[in-house]
């Protein structure tokens, strides 16, 4: 692997040549400039941020969203806690995204950064998010090596994934536009995630599914949501994971 590291303020993006899980061979500053592309047509609907944070009843201290994308889920957290009782930090890989960001949630503190080398010091936040963002990672292991370094002792992680495992996958992915974004999304099966986070020290307490089995809209949520609430297995087999972990009090934050 061919790298530089490239410097702005206090902030770093390493510019290195890798080769995906699709064959394809890309630089950090490529897909920087891709997500700058898109930036105005990707996000999620409010509902998936509210339910990221309902994994958790009290957020407070530093925390950070990595991959922060729009700034969405920062500024549905700043409006569930007053200002005074917590620290919000986001980082993003695009330019772009970074900008709009700031933008939409003018009193936390975004900047551009490699979520595979986290511009932080050790044990800073209280809290990460890390939601939609692993899934377009080029070293997967590194990200989440990275978070757990930044991450206190006994502190809490909720990371979203897309779910190989999900009822629709088959019939989905093969209609899906798979050139939409720089870096493909990776659907990972639960298993797999959850070795990943395990090796790091992240402890899954919590696993709740999102969007859906089969359906949208209504029959999601009369049909589906009771159903997976009745039958807690279902909840591996919708169309997102979102995992609540804690970092173990002797994972390493080297």
């Amino acid at each position: 692997m061919d790298h530089t590291v490239k410097w702005t303020g206090s902030t770093h993006v390493e510019q290195c040549k890798m080769t995906h899980s699709t064959g394809k061979t890309i630089t950090k500053e490529e897909i920087a400039s891709g997500y700058d592309r898109i930036a105005h047509k990707i996000g999620l609907d409010d509902a998936f941020y509210e339910r990221c944070l309902d994994m958790h009843s009290a957020y407070l201290g530093k925390i950070l969203d990595i991959g922060c994308g729009k700034g969405s889920l920062l500024l549905k957290l700043a409006a569930r806690r007053p200002a005074l009782d917590v620290q919000l930090h986001g980082v993003d890989i695009s330019p772009v995204l970074c900008s709009i960001a700031r933008q939409n949630v003018p009193h936390a503190e975004i900047i551009e950064g490699d979520a595979e080398r986290l511009p932080y010091m050790s044990e800073m936040f209280d809290f990460i998010f890390m939601t939609e963002a692993l899934e377009h990672m080029l070293d997967y292991d590194a990200a989440v090596s990275e978070l757990v370094r930044v991450l206190k002792s006994g502190g809490i992680a909720v990371i979203t994934v897309p779910n190989h495992d999900w009822m629709s996958f088959e019939f989905y992915d093969r209609r899906r536009n798979k050139k939409r974004q720089p870096v493909d999304d990776h659907y990972f099966r639960f298993q797999e995630i959850s070795e990943i986070l395990s090796t790091h020290g992240l402890t899954i307490v919590n696993v709740r599914g999102s969007d859906n089995l089969f359906y949208y809209g209504w029959k999601h949520n009369f049909i589906e949501q009771p159903l997976a609430f009745f039958f807690p297995f279902l909840q591996k087999r919708m169309k997102r994971l979102i995992l609540k972990c804690v970092k173990s009090p002797d994972s390493k934050s080297e």
